[in-house]
């Protein structure tokens, strides 16, 4: 994800730093949930997805609360026309306060970040300028990176079912995998739940979790999708500091 090389988010760091090529490993309970729900999203025209961080230290206790006191890190908001991705990205450090934003209407890039007087515009077939089709997928419009369950390094799995047909499944994964990673290094405790609706939306995956320790805090990125109109425009979002 390009946008990513302005702010660093530790959420995309440790996501990506799982994706290494050539990994497997055994099935775990619910792999069948998670494949399905990976091929759904995929399959979305058009879906607005919200990352909120919520970090505490491990001494601090932590409740379904947790999401009030989060911030939102990253949001985006995408629809395909044709086989071109149209997207509003923002990717926030909650910690220092800066912001970088993306608009991309298939024709025009335009970005912004924390500092900058005005908008960089770059067209179509010009320097700069970039874009993600149906092949070549923008990380939150693929379902085998957005909801990547790392298989190579699940311990442990198991499926809950709750109210109104809504599976979910919790996943743990290896702390000796993990520490093979150099991205990785310290981290524990590293789990992720997949919130998979069967009844309505046939198996999408509408909410997901990730947890890990790391220098005795606590760190969880809550990830929200909502599937969208794709006939309705993105719209170009701007930045408080430029209105």
């Amino acid at each position: 994800m390009r946008s990513v090389k302005h702010i660093a988010l530790i959420f995309i760091i440790i996501v990506c730093a799982f994706t290494l090529s050539g990994c497997s490993g055994p099935g775990y309970e619910g792999k069948d949930l998670v494949d399905r729900a990976k091929e759904l999203h995929t399959g979305l025209e058009a879906a607005h997805i919200t990352v909120r961080e919520y970090i505490r230290d491990e001494n601090e206790r932590g409740d379904g609360a947790d999401r009030q006191n989060s911030s939102v890190v990253q949001e985006i908001r995408y629809r395909f026309v044709g086989d071109v991705m149209q997207y509003m990205y923002i990717g926030r450090d909650a910690a220092t306060g800066e912001e970088y934003y993306e608009f991309n209407n298939g024709t025009e890039l335009d970005t912004w970040h924390t500092g900058d007087s005005e908008w960089t515009f770059a067209a179509k077939g010009s320097e700069g300028y970039y874009s993600y089709t149906r092949m070549n997928r923008h990380y939150f419009a693929d379902g085998a990176q957005l909801l990547d369950d790392h298989i190579y390094a699940v311990k442990n799995a198991q499926v809950t079912n709750e109210v109104g047909g809504i599976k979910t499944v919790r996943i743990e994964y290896s702390d000796d995998k993990i520490s093979e990673i150099e991205q990785m290094s310290g981290v524990s405790d590293y789990t992720q739940r997949y919130s998979v609706d069967t009844a309505i939306l046939g198996g999408r995956c509408t909410w997901q979790v990730i947890e890990y320790k790391k220098d005795g805090r606590i760190y969880v990125y809550d990830i929200g999708i909502e599937a969208e109109d794709p006939s309705v425009p993105i719209e170009r979002s701007e930045p408080e500091a430029l209105q």
